[in-house]
């Protein structure tokens, strides 16, 4: 909100009111919703493509058959029976120090399998956003 005694700020193309962008695009900065002319433009930190921050994955599987989602974990991370099991069976993460990037290639990978994950540190982006 504008506090009273700003002037609005308007877009220099057509005078349309400005806005952002949103929090998952990969800029930062000021548009006009009328005819997206971009004003003052940045990278935004905060995406997923930008995020350099080494991230922890664990797979949570509670409320599957234990086999199956052994099975499951293995195949998708092209790892033995035998590791995946020790892999459950330790409560290890799946993953240690990747980026946002692949985080994000695990969450639909096992998404498809009908598997979830938790990332640590929380990331500041929207997991399941393309």
């Amino acid at each position: 909100m504008i506090p009273a005694n700003e002037p609005e700020l308007r877009c220099a193309n057509c005078g349309g009111e400005l806005g952002g962008f949103g929090p998952d695009d990969t800029c930062a900065g000021s548009r006009c919703l009328s005819c997206d002319y971009v004003g003052a433009v940045t990278t935004n930190p905060n995406h997923p493509a930008i995020d350099e921050t080494p991230y922890t994955v664990w797979v949570e599987w509670e409320g599957q058959d234990r086999l199956r989602a052994i099975a499951k974990i293995a195949n998708t991370l092209c790892i033995g029976i035998k590791v995946a099991r020790e892999l459950v069976d330790s409560h290890s993460p799946a993953r240690v120090g990747i980026r946002a990037v692949q985080v994000k290639k695990l969450y639909r990978q096992f998404k498809d399998q009908g598997l979830r994950i938790r990332v640590e540190p929380e990331p500041p982006w929207t997991i399941d956003a393309d």
